[in-house]
């Protein structure tokens, strides 16, 4: 379990000296990790005080997208009409958690029901996928890859299975003696661990290739990374298995969001 210093504490030093709003504020705003990021913008919300306001409009600027999401539900939990303003602008983040965190903060907010869930326009020469007549979409997901040289079977066949997770939605995943209208293939590239200032940090990076079948001609290209820290002073080496397969979801978030937006503008 990720422990936060000085946001997330255990019960016994939260007992002893909670931190202060001031401290969690300055912590969004500031602290390296957007896990504790994502935990202040939560605790602010929770303690639902019109000063942090500003810290939390700001925080729907970061560059992490769950942090984002975590403010601008905050703002709607605190519930000023004087966020209003701020959140509506949310509803245009290029990413989708974004947009329904903001969506759902505007309606507490007063500002109604408002459809965030139409993509965006696609990018200038960037092509669309598109079906087959009379046919759905449909998906080959191939073994994934790895060339850290560190991940094992375990991380792969989670990847692939996290994959066939997100793709479901939109069509069909071909079975094993037939093939989809598009394969995907994917790679870790990177999974490392390292020691950084108090922090342990694990890092993972993934790429992601959508192709047309038949010809394996590819359609789309992306990637992603993330990382995990934990103090060092916390960190234990049976913690690091968690913190691989924590690091690897994230990247594909990341990875596959390019991949998951193409495909809905069939």
């Amino acid at each position: 379990m990720l422990l936060v210093v000085g946001v997330v504490t255990s019960a016994a030093r939260a007992a002893r000296a909670a931190p202060r709003i001031e401290e969690v504020e300055d912590a969004l705003g500031h602290d390296r990790s957007y896990k504790v990021r994502v935990d202040a913008a939560l605790v602010l919300g929770r303690l639902r005080q019109t000063r942090s306001i500003p810290a939390l409009i700001g925080a729907l600027k970061d560059p992490n997208p769950a942090v984002r999401a975590s403010a601008a539900g905050s703002l709607g939990h605190i519930g000023s009409p004087i966020a209003k303003d701020a959140v509506a602008k949310a509803l245009a983040d290029p990413v989708p958690l974004v947009r329904r965190s903001a969506k759902e903060a505007l309606r507490m907010l007063g500002g109604g029901d408002v459809d965030v869930e139409t993509p965006p326009a696609p990018t200038l020469g960037a092509p669309a996928i598109r079906p087959r007549p009379g046919k759905k979409l449909s998906f080959e997901v191939k073994p994934m890859g790895d060339q850290s040289q560190h991940a094992g079977q375990a991380l792969r066949s989670h990847m692939r299975d996290f994959m066939l997770a997100q793709l479901r939605p939109y069509g069909d995943i071909a079975p094993p003696e037939n093939r989809g209208m598009y394969a995907v293939d994917g790679v870790i590239k990177d999974l490392s661990t390292s020691t950084r200032g108090g922090d342990v940090e694990v890092s993972c990076a993934v790429q992601l290739v959508l192709s047309r079948q038949p010809g394996g001609g590819v359609f789309l290209l992306t990637s992603g990374e993330a990382t995990i820290q934990r103090p060092k002073h916390l960190y234990r080496p049976q913690q690091k298995p968690g913190m691989e397969l924590e690091a690897l979801e994230n990247a594909l978030r990341s990875a596959s969001e390019d991949l998951l937006n193409q495909i809905s503008r069939q």
